[in-house]
């Protein structure tokens, strides 16, 4: 494993403090974001009996497959930019570490360019660099050991050859401040978000105190999505997705509802070349490979990273089922073989399967 991926040890009398301030944080976190939505408080300490990830449920299903290309189907050229790090415990992403390990996490963001128009979106855009904006993120983080670093998103896009004033999409998967970066400063840009956030975001400001909720959005730019609501265009199965969104109406990139994390997680699927690639961004849908993998469980120490378990491990099942489907990329937002890898950063290409 690469230097900057290398893990570190908390004593144990660390991680039981950590644990005591850590719980009463996100479950008031928890009740207040699912409240707000009029839904029950998840039981997100309540593991199951088994906690392994399985995809045999999706996979059985007949005829799984994505959507055949049309002719001369349209499709996204994507690239990640290196969106910051976190410094953590990993014992609270899988049930495989050991008492104290700590571990550092890649941040990734997404840039995805339309094969005929040429439009640019984002998907996700990190850690913001002026880290100090963070300040219930930042209290919060303090207490538990956590450290982060953010990135210059804009900057780094505009080195490509991409002004930012040219981002017309913006998708941010989740309000976690190491998703939503810095919107305000993509000036001309459509934010979607997962409709389930929105009473956080416009209710309770811009940084949400005593959380990892933290998001500075433009009210008048932001389209909410979720598949209860009307959208006027439909959502629709696909694959072992029950909910997706055809966001352009050409088959080329969907919008999903990927629940489980937190509220208002969303994915992307997307064409990556006119005769049937995919990539699928998705997000914190999985934290680590070992889950998609089967090496590793969940990880619950000192909590679930996920606010909503049942519903985690189902969409990490779809995941895995749709990366065994041929010619599907699924790449994670702290996708570590992917940053050791080394290819694929903006303006480079990630390879088509």
């Amino acid at each position: 494993m690469d230097d900057h991926f290398a893990t570190f040890t908390m004593s144990s009398r660390e991680v039981h403090r950590l644990r005591r301030l850590f719980e009463p944080y996100e479950l008031l976190a928890g009740r207040a974001i699912y409240q707000l939505d009029g839904a029950g408080m998840p039981q997100q300490h309540e593991l199951p009996a088994k906690n392994t990830l399985h995809s045999a449920t999706y996979a059985k299903k007949a005829g799984m497959s994505l959507p055949p290309p049309a002719n001369d189907q349209s499709y996204w050229e994507v690239s990640a930019i290196d969106a910051g790090h976190v410094h953590m415990l990993l014992s609270q992403l899988v049930d495989t570490a050991k008492e104290g390990e700590m571990v550092d996490l890649p941040v990734l963001s997404f840039v995805l360019r339309h094969s005929r128009t040429g439009e640019v979106i984002l998907f996700d855009l990190g850690i913001r660099p002026d880290t100090e904006a963070y300040t219930g993120a930042r209290a919060l983080a303090d207490t538990m050991n956590i450290t982060f670093q953010g990135r210059d998103i804009p900057t780094a896009l505009e080195r490509g050859g991409v002004p930012r004033a040219n981002v017309k999409h913006v998708v941010i998967s989740h309000i976690h401040f190491d998703h939503a970066g810095h919107p305000r400063a993509f000036p001309n840009a459509q934010f979607i978000i997962g409709g389930v956030a929105r009473k956080v975001i416009e209710e309770q400001g811009p940084d949400y105190p005593g959380t990892f909720y933290s998001i500075d959005v433009p009210s008048e730019r932001v389209l909410y999505l979720r598949p209860e609501e009307p959208t006027g265009r439909g959502w629709a199965p696909l694959g072992p997705f029950p909910h997706a969104l055809d966001f352009f109406g050409d088959g080329s990139l969907y919008v999903v509802d990927a629940p489980g994390h937190v509220p208002g997680h969303i994915c992307v699927m997307a064409r990556t070349s006119a005769d049937g690639a995919w990539v699928c961004l998705a997000g914190d849908g999985a934290h680590d490979w070992r889950h998609l993998t089967g090496e590793a469980g969940i990880g619950h120490n000192p909590v679930c990273m996920h606010l909503d378990l049942s519903s985690a491990l189902e969409n990490i099942a779809r995941l895995k089922a749709v990366r065994d489907i041929p010619r599907v990329r699924v790449l994670l937002a702290h996708d570590v073989p992917f940053v050791q890898e080394g290819k694929g950063y903006w303006p480079e290409k990630i390879a088509s399967l």
